[in-house]
């Protein structure tokens, strides 16, 4: 047998091999990656929307976006909205959770499910000192940031992330521009006093 044809012989049985074997990696680990991420949310919401202890799931069709939201219950009563966003960052998709009151006026805080951010520069925003910026924040007009200093009292500003700028401009831009959408959705309106 030829040597070249020997050698595309074997590398393309070591192709088969590697895909099936990740095929059935993918196949395993996807159901448990699927329900970490629900726990996850679940965990957040919890943690974001004080009381709160039912969640009613709303999916959302907005302009060719798939949103999902949650109605915060206690005892039937609205306590609060948690909406899944993401977006694009400086590296890779992020996906928070946004929480705000029921009159989707003020946010109670943001948790990061997911980021790919520099390590040790804009990987900071899921950290607790810049997250806690968040909590009371309006969402009624623009969430804006400063740098290298701490925002003015009631300017509706956080403080960027040093050296990482772009995330901070990111992050803002999937909380600003999802909820601002999401606010007047007639889905929304319909079950804000429920």
């Amino acid at each position: 047998m030829n040597e070249s044809l020997r050698m595309v012989i074997v590398l393309s049985l070591i192709a088969v091999i590697s895909g099936g074997s990740l095929a059935v990696v993918d196949n395993f680990t996807k159901p448990k990656i699927e329900v970490n991420k629900v726990r996850a949310i679940k965990t957040g919401l919890k943690q974001l929307i004080p009381g709160a202890a039912d969640f009613q799931k709303i999916e959302i069709q907005e302009k060719g976006d798939k949103f999902v939201v949650y109605r915060g219950l206690k005892d039937q009563q609205l306590m609060g909205w948690g909406f899944i966003l993401s977006g694009s960052g400086f590296q890779d998709k992020i996906s928070i959770i946004a929480a705000t009151d029921p009159a989707i006026s003020k946010l109670l805080g943001i948790e990061v499910l997911e980021q790919k951010e520099t390590p040790g520069l804009g990987d900071n925003i899921k950290k607790e000192d810049f997250r806690a910026q968040f909590k009371g924040l309006s969402v009624l007009k623009v969430i804006g940031f400063v740098k290298n200093k701490k925002p003015m009292p009631g300017s509706n500003m956080i403080q960027a992330i040093s050296a990482a700028t772009i995330s901070t401009k990111k992050l803002l831009s999937i909380i600003n521009d999802n909820l601002k959408r999401l606010r007047g959705h007639q889905k929304i309106k319909q079950n804000r006093v429920k």
